[in-house]
């Protein structure tokens, strides 16, 4: 136990018996609620004064807290009120935010240690005045005079009250709650006030929206750099591609063709590779919105599975799929990022296994409350994965041999996407596998159920395709090359083709001629799709009518497709183009 020594001689000093008294409190430990004693003024008369003492236990040691003051007149003993206020001043002391005892007239009855820290001024300094004689600002000082008026008024607490003041040159930032204090009859005395200095919590929070601020302008800059990207990669490849098949559907010798069919699937390959990477952009600023439309997932399967067929075959694989009958013939989801997953686990298995097979398997894992959770499994006799690389291949760019000397390629995102759209369908993915023993790659997914379609929905009834309908078509196009594989796709199909270079061409066309549809660009020199589009359907609102018009762009971007839509269009068609869906649009009525 220690005590200020100080204090005691200056006790035993005045008053030998009461400075035993208070030794011994303090050899015992305990409290004086309140005791009077004689004490002598430094000019030496003697005058009674309230004690009020209490032994604190800190983390440093014990110590005396001590409250002294005159007492009202001689001979009258403290009243249990007193001793209570001098305990709950005791006690707001040890209290690390400011706190304060306000008169109704706004002047400061009692401030605790942290107060005159927070403003730095003594105790004495600050006790009788008030907040307007510490404050320069008139603007603050009448938004707190309006809650100390709104609390009295109302008798309820604000807290949290939140201003800038400055201190001593230092702009702080405060946070303030007030409250009533009223005596034993209930009526108001005036106000306890708490402030906390939120200063460096405020610099925090302005440096986390500066830092959020910034990551969100770098992550727009990404995205329009991916976007640009995408536009500048899609319009040559659109020439690459079409071209290729124009010249697959010409006579060639069995060396010509093959040439040719090597450069479509290398370009069909750099295509995939700069979706994975649009793709992968858009989940990790996420941006990649799932659909929720209802698929037939048997015809998901099967649609899945048709473009591998020849491959596996070419490499003597037997490639098979299995649905179980309680697996509901029609979900509610996202058809076209089932499909991606599918996708890229059936290539992975056809592409790391030699000789056997791939099978796909769906079941039913639970069902409630109207959704279905179902287990997708595509198992290979394939090269299998070592343990240890197990858990690295669904981390973006990691494959599993990642070896300069490696058989098999790919950018290592495809399995990276794949979890991330598993993860956005309420569902996990994992492999079993042993090298040389193939693998087995799971994932389950979570589908809304579609009410009254148990059964398999019936097939549609064949009938004859009628023959195309021939139309007039403007192409409203600036690069040459996809000028070219437009107007020779759709001209072999015996529809009418114009090409214009730019918007404001394209409005001069509609006045000269009338057309069934336009296929129109969005990037244009001179006018652009949107601007063209906008013109086109103004015009409409004078002579009434409304001409056809779907978007033909590079711009394939998460979100570009309902752009296009909300400026006037009627479709929308992504480079490089696919000839059936550019042929089916051209067709329909």
């Amino acid at each position: 136990m220690t005590y200020n020594t100080s204090f005691a001689d200056n006790l035993q000093r005045n008053h030998d018996r009461h400075a035993q008294g208070l030794q011994a409190l303090f050899a015992a430990g305990g409290a004086i609620e309140s005791r009077r004693i004689t004490v002598r003024h430094r000019d030496g008369h003697e005058f009674l004064a309230d004690w009020a003492i209490s032994i604190a236990s800190r983390a440093d040691g014990d110590r005396a807290i001590a409250i002294a003051r005159p007492s009202a007149q001689a001979g009258e003993s403290a009243s249990p009120a007193d001793a209570g206020e001098v305990r709950y001043h005791e006690i707001l002391d040890q209290i690390e935010d400011a706190c304060a005892v306000v008169d109704l007239k706004g002047r400061y009855r009692f401030v605790n240690h942290a107060f005159c820290r927070l403003f730095g001024r003594s105790r004495e300094a600050l006790i009788g005045t008030s907040f307007s004689e510490n404050s320069r600002s008139d603007d603050r000082i009448a938004k707190l005079r309006g809650v100390y008026t709104q609390v009295y008024q109302t008798g309820t607490p604000v807290k949290a009250f939140e201003y800038q003041l400055t201190v001593n040159g230092v702009e702080k930032s405060l946070d303030q709650s007030v409250s009533v204090d009223r005596d034993a009859n209930g009526q108001p005395v005036g106000f306890l006030t708490i402030i906390r200095d939120t200063t460096e919590r405020a610099r925090a929070q302005h440096e986390l929206a500066r830092a959020k601020e910034a990551a969100e302008e770098a992550t727009r800059a990404k995205s329009d750099f991916l976007a640009n990207m995408s536009h500048e990669i899609r319009t040559p490849m659109n020439g690459i591609i079409g071209m290729t098949l124009l010249a697959l559907d010409t006579e060639l010798t069995p060396y010509q063709a093959d040439c040719l069919t090597t450069v479509r699937t290398s370009a069909e390959s750099l295509l995939t590779l700069l979706n994975d990477i649009l793709d992968f952009s858009k989940i990790e600023s996420r941006m990649l919105k799932m659909e929720a439309v209802a698929f037939s997932l048997r015809d998901a399967v099967a649609d899945t599975l048709k473009p591998f067929e020849v491959h596996a075959h070419q490499k003597g694989l037997e490639l098979r799929h299995d649905i179980d009958p309680d697996v509901p013939a029609v979900i509610i989801g996202d058809p076209v990022r089932v499909r991606q997953i599918m996708n890229n686990l059936i290539g992975n298995a056809i592409k790391f296994t030699e000789r056997g097979q791939v099978k796909v398997s769906v079941c039913q894992e639970r069902r409630r409350d109207g959704r279905v959770v179902l287990h997708f499994a595509i198992a290979d006799t394939g090269i299998g994965i070592s343990a240890d690389h197990q858990a690295a291949i669904f981390e973006a760019f990691r494959q599993a041999d990642g070896s300069t000397t490696r058989r098999f390629g790919g950018t290592g995102l495809g399995l990276a996407i794949s979890t991330s759209l598993v993860h956005m369908m309420g569902g996990r993915i994992w492999v079993e596998s042993e090298p040389d023993a193939g693998s087995t790659f799971h994932f389950t997914a979570a589908f809304d159920l579609v009410e009254g379609t148990a059964a398999a929905p019936p097939k549609a009834a064949a009938t004859a395709v009628p023959p195309a309908r021939l139309i007039k078509v403007l192409v409203a196009e600036d690069t040459v090359i996809n000028q070219r594989v437009v107007m020779r796709m759709l001209t072999k199909h015996g529809h009418t083709v114009t090409v214009v270079a730019d918007g404001r061409e394209a409005l001069d066309a509609i006045e000269r001629e009338a057309y069934d549809l336009v296929l129109m660009d969005v990037q244009m020199p001179v006018m652009g799709g949107f601007e063209a589009t906008a013109a086109i359907r103004a015009r409409e609102q004078q002579t009434g009518g409304h001409l056809r018009i779907v978007a033909m762009t590079a711009h394939a971007m998460n979100g570009d497709r309902e752009r296009c839509l909300a400026a006037g269009m009627d479709g929308y068609l992504s480079k490089p183009l696919d000839p059936q869906l550019l042929y089916a649009i051209a067709e329909e009525g």
